[in-house]
C-alpha cells in the first residue's frame, strides 16, 4: 500500500519499513528549476509533478530510493524562442548514504541525507534539472522560417585548396 507524499523522510525508518509513497508537487515548490525554465508564478501552480517511490534495500543490503516521476515543462525552444512542451517520465535509483567505495564500484548514483532525513522535493527537482536538455528545441526545424540549413557543404569542398600551389614546388628525389 503506498502512503500519502510528504517533504522529508527518516531513512532509517522507512527503509525499515520499506516505505511506499505517491502524490504530486507543484512546479512552485521547486525554486531552482522554476528559476531555469522561467515560467511566470500563476503557470508554477499549474504544473503537477506526479510522482511515487519507495525506500529498499540493494543486494548489498545498502538503502535505496527507487521511483519514478511523470510530468511536462514547458520550455524555450533555442530555434525559434518561443514556448516547447517538454513532457518527462523519469525512472531514478539512487543509493542512500553509500560510501566513496561503494558509488566508484556501482553504476547507481548516491544521495546523502541530512543527518538522517531526506527532502523529497529537493531529490525530485535534481531529478528533473537533470533531465533538462542542454540545448531545447523543437523536433521540425520549420518553427523558425528564418532558420535556414546549410545545404552548401558541396561547394565549399569544390573550391581551390590554398596548399595546392605547394604540391608543384615538391620535387621528385
Amino acid at each position: 500500500m503506498r502512503d500519502k507524499l510528504r517533504k522529508r523522510y527518516q531513512v532509517h525508518k522507512e527503509v525499515t519499513r520499506n516505505g511506499s509513497f505517491e502524490g504530486n508537487f507543484t512546479l512552485s515548490e521547486m525554486a531552482r528549476l522554476s528559476e531555469l525554465i522561467g515560467l511566470d508564478k500563476s503557470a508554477l501552480h499549474d504544473r503537477r509533478i506526479t510522482l511515487g517511490f519507495e525506500f529498499v534495500r540493494n543486494e548489498f543490503n545498502l538503502p535505496m530510493l527507487t521511483g519514478q516521476l511523470e510530468t511536462s515543462l514547458e520550455l524555450e525552444c533555442q530555434r525559434c524562442l518561443k514556448a516547447l512542451e517538454f513532457p518527462m517520465k523519469l525512472d531514478f535509483r539512487l543509493l542512500i548514504d553509500a560510501s566513496d567505495e561503494m558509488v566508484s564500484d556501482n553504476s547507481v548514483d548516491t544521495l546523502y541525507s541530512d543527518d538522517g532525513y531526506i527532502d523529497i522535493v529537493e531529490v525530485v527537482e535534481d531529478e528533473l534539472i537533470l533531465a533538462i536538455p542542454l540545448v531545447a528545441m523543437h523536433e521540425d526545424t520549420d518553427c523558425n522560417e528564418n532558420w535556414q540549413i546549410d545545404d552548401h557543404g558541396s561547394e565549399t569542398a569544390a573550391t581551390e585548396n590554398p596548399f595546392a600551389v605547394l604540391q608543384q614546388l615538391k620535387t621528385i628525389d
